[in-house]
């Protein structure tokens, strides 16, 4: 039985797609595929997760119009992108569309028309209000979205919140939550005391760590205005990438308390950030698929057992008062540094919850269940 998974990242790079391609390929029954877009820049490792679906990264020549007005490039990129994948996925017929992005969402349309299969929806975040996006393509992915809605037959995200805001927008849909919890990788080690060793840092100094994005609207510019402050006395570790990256860079040069680590594969996270002692979650208010968000990051913490310093966010704040996973503040300077001071004064422990609701092997069975009822 075939299975065709679509999107308009680089699955090579998406952690998520790659999770999910995972469970499925696990069922003798599904012979599992995917079509992504091959992006040449991108600066990660490739994901080490076991993969024995098929992928396809597709060339696509508006991609690299840069210079085209946005709205035209848009436009003519999604005609590519919709035309290429129809054509590779319909001598394939598969039994199941499983779109990753509304960039994709109509050439899934199309396939399920001309195939007769069952079409699934999995916004990663709430895709026509995120960061750095502009009001056009705001308005361009609801419309998008709005057109398509008839034909999903589920609906995934990755919120409580999210999956409120799309039924409240578009109407009512059989949907899934399915968190973005981390793989780990159990056989990988690393030295005790791994950051404070290699950056020389005093074995009694608390050390916070921020994952992820080097990019706007996750707290950084907060974080290091933090840290390069004279009352704090812990230290902060830096592991990812982006065009924030020199910022960062020119910050640990010049303040000691600041470090910039090199990116590492998403399935060695949790045991490396074990060697830390507070996750940093401050994500800023500047959409609201930021302020819905449960972010990966906020697990991928969790499951090392790491206490998180988290934004005062609905969803995310219920998690952690829930679980009792650390503390949430303003996402502002002040009030970022009065609780890291709170931390210092009192030194988190680990997080002892019981987390097996939030892991992935929870939401993989989910995500099974869910293809087993779409193929009755």
């Amino acid at each position: 039985m075939k299975i065709l998974h679509i999107s308009n990242t680089d699955i090579r790079y998406d952690s998520r797609i790659l999770k999910e391609l995972d469970v499925l390929t696990n069922i003798d029954t599904y012979d599992v595929y995917a079509i992504g877009v091959k992006n040449t820049w991108e600066k990660a490792s490739c994901s080490e997760i076991p993969i024995n679906a098929k992928i396809y990264n597709i060339n696509c020549l508006f991609n690299n119009f840069r210079r085209m007005p946005r709205t035209i490039r848009y436009t003519l990129y999604i005609i590519e992108l919709s035309i290429k994948i129809f054509l590779r996925a319909i001598k394939n017929k598969p039994k199941i569309i499983h779109c990753h992005d509304t960039m994709v969402l109509p050439a899934g349309v199309l396939i399920k028309i001309f195939t007769k299969s069952k079409l699934i929806y999995d916004a990663h975040e709430l895709e026509s209000n995120k960061n750095g996006q502009t009001a056009i393509l705001s308005k361009a992915t609801l419309y998008i979205e709005r057109k398509c809605w008839h034909y999903i037959d589920h609906f995934i995200s990755v919120s409580p919140s999210i999956i409120t805001w799309y039924e409240n927008k578009l109407g009512a849909k059989s949907n899934s939550l399915i968190l973005n919890s981390p793989y780990i990788k159990e056989n990988f080690s690393i030295t005790e005391k791994y950051f404070h060793r290699l950056y020389d840092i005093p074995h009694d100094k608390l050390i916070f760590i921020y994952l992820g994005a080097f990019g706007y609207g996750r707290g950084i510019n907060i974080i290091l205005s933090a840290f390069s402050n004279e009352k704090i006395n812990s230290h902060v570790v830096f592991i990812g990438y982006g065009f924030l990256e020199n910022k960062i860079k020119e910050a640990s040069e010049k303040y000691s308390h600041i470090h910039l680590h090199k990116p590492i594969p998403h399935e060695e996270i949790v045991p490396l950030v074990k060697n830390a002692n507070i996750g940093l979650c401050l994500i800023e208010n500047v959409s609201l698929s930021d302020y819905y968000s449960l972010p990966n990051k906020l697990f991928e913490y969790s499951f090392a057992r790491l206490p998180v310093l988290a934004s005062n966010f609905p969803n995310i704040s219920k998690i952690v008062n829930q679980y009792k996973l650390g503390k949430c503040c303003e996402v502002n300077t002040d009030s970022v540094i009065n609780t890291i001071i709170e931390f210092e004064k009192s030194p988190p422990s680990p997080v002892i919850a019981d987390l097996t609701e939030l892991g992935w092997e929870k939401q993989a069975e989910k995500l099974t269940n869910l293809y087993q009822t779409l193929l009755e």
